[in-house]
């Protein structure tokens, strides 16, 4: 039987750890794996927007989570191992946990976020919410040096970082 395990996928790209891992980890422990991508919408709940303005902005999340997951498939797809994409709206620590929670997951896989400590600390991150807060058990991965230096050079190339 194939164990059932979440692995969020973030628009960032710091969950290339936990996806890579699970492809590595099948070969193990076999499983069906869902990448879940959570599109925060808090920031739609402000007052001021236009509900055409809040219809808009949410498509144009949905079609940017729908290119990030789609390119967090091909790997399992390559990998020939069974999964789905899946994409909710809310909070994404919450919605994490309550999709894994009442849905019957396994297992959650997440790598750790791309904030500095100091970052951390202060807001807070997704991953660590769900480290804590889960009630399903959490796999939760720290990047190597060699992927923080991958993260570096995607968000540069994306203009999010100077070269």
């Amino acid at each position: 039987m194939l164990s059932k395990v979440l692995v969020p996928v973030d628009t960032a790209r710091n969950s290339l750890t936990a996806e890579e891992y699970a492809i590595r980890f099948n070969w193990r422990l076999p499983m069906n794996v869902t990448l879940l991508s959570v599109v925060n919408s808090r920031g739609l709940e402000i007052g001021g927007l236009t509900i055409i303005d809040k219809e808009r902005i949410s498509a144009s999340q949905r079609r940017q989570t729908e290119e990030v997951l789609a390119e967090a498939a091909e790997p399992f797809r390559r990998a020939d191992m069974e999964f789905e994409t899946r994409i909710e709206f809310g909070s994404p620590g919450s919605t994490i946990c309550k999709v894994a929670e009442q849905e019957g997951y396994d297992l959650v896989i997440i790598a750790q976020s791309g904030l500095s400590e100091w970052n951390e600390m202060l807001g807070g991150s997704v991953a660590r919410y769900v480290l804590y807060k889960c009630k399903v058990p959490v796999l939760f991965l720290k990047h190597t040096q060699e992927q923080m230096d991958v993260q570096r050079r995607l968000r540069a190339e994306e203009g999010l970082l100077p070269r």
